[in-house]
């Protein structure tokens, strides 16, 4: 596809357009990055009152679900007031992967900060003022995910107002996808990027089971085996904690005991059965270990989060047909 281009500090390449406030002047400056935001994200009200010079480029790129852009900017203060929302055409989900600085962001009386590595999500349907800090230049990977990208009902959508993720708590599939898509906008192959963008439209409802919500509310329609494969690899972590439960699990995620019970169901298994299974597969390692041929078989389950040892026994001979005692002796080393 030829490169077409309107101007030096506006240009358009293969899907990805570009506003790079260095190729014109001081006085366009902050008009051309404002109408790069609003062409990317719907109508904005960007403020900037410091005497200093602005400076700005937007990479962004539509997609089949949504928009996303790469966006480093003079640090500023940005709006979207009830007019902004009136002349916005689509009803969706704003999403702010910080990658230098931080923003604030205020919204339905909810006040949130987002730091680098986190992931910031408000509606697009209600007012709401973010405010951009950082050294010299603030940068992140900006989306817009339309609402008909979701099934989410009315109630589930309030949940993205001025909301979190951070960087410790983010899944790791959708933060590798930002990752990927911040770094790789605007040099990969068009058909590529999309299919990545698709991967996060599909797992922000999975992130979504990181938001506080009612207990009893179990309609989240989310890809549950993902989520199950979260709470597994919570799970895998915290293996050793005497006090893992269903509950500790759910805590973590913003979800209900319940609920993870019944993803668990779904998948054929049941929480406990898993975590008992995951502390044999570790004592059963240490048992065939050199190193912990001195060490009491006790010591070994008490280690992996076994509160007794009669309990440990009969599990351990369920699994593997014999006691603890003589499988370390027939195959230990």
């Amino acid at each position: 596809m030829p490169k077409e281009e309107t101007s030096a500090a506006k240009t358009e390449y293969s899907g990805l357009k570009i506003w790079d406030t260095q190729y014109c002047s001081p006085r366009e400056a902050f008009s051309l990055f404002r109408e790069g935001i609003c062409s990317n994200f719907m109508p904005w009200s960007p403020e900037f009152k410091s005497d200093q010079g602005f400076e700005a480029r937007i990479e962004g790129r539509a997609f089949e679900k949504g928009s996303a852009a790469r966006v480093v900017m003079t640090p500023l203060v940005a709006s979207r007031n009830k007019q902004n929302v009136a002349a916005s055409p689509l009803d969706g989900i704003y999403g702010n992967f910080v990658l230098s600085g931080e923003v604030l962001v205020e919204q339905a009386g909810r006040v949130t900060i987002a730091r680098r590595g986190d992931l910031v999500l408000y509606h697009t349907g209600l007012p709401v003022m973010l405010t951009e800090r950082g050294g010299q230049h603030y940068e992140d990977l900006a989306f817009l995910f339309p609402r008909r990208s979701f099934s989410f009902s009315d109630e589930q959508a309030g949940l993205f107002r001025s909301t979190v993720l951070s960087q410790n708590r983010m899944m790791g599939p959708l933060a590798s996808c930002l990752t990927y898509l911040a770094g790789n906008l605007a040099t990969d192959p068009e058909e590529g990027l999309n299919a990545v963008f698709d991967a996060c439209v599909s797992l922000l409802p999975v992130a979504a089971g990181c938001f506080k919500r009612p207990q009893n509310d179990e309609s989240f329609s989310v890809p549950a085996k993902y989520l199950l494969r979260e709470i597994m690899e919570f799970i895998n972590r915290d293996i050793s904690n005497v006090d893992l439960s269903p509950g500790r699990a759910a805590e973590h995620y913003g979800i209900s005991a319940r609920y993870v019970h019944k993803l668990f169901a779904a998948s054929g298994s049941t929480f406990g059965s898993y975590v008992v299974a995951k502390r044999l597969e570790h004592i059963r390692s240490d048992l065939l270990s050199p190193l912990c041929r001195n060490q009491p078989i006790s010591t070994l389950a008490y280690r992996w989060g076994f509160n007794g040892i009669s309990s440990f026994n009969r599990a351990f001979k369920n699994r593997f047909g014999c006691s603890p005692t003589r499988f370390r002796a027939q195959f230990g080393r």
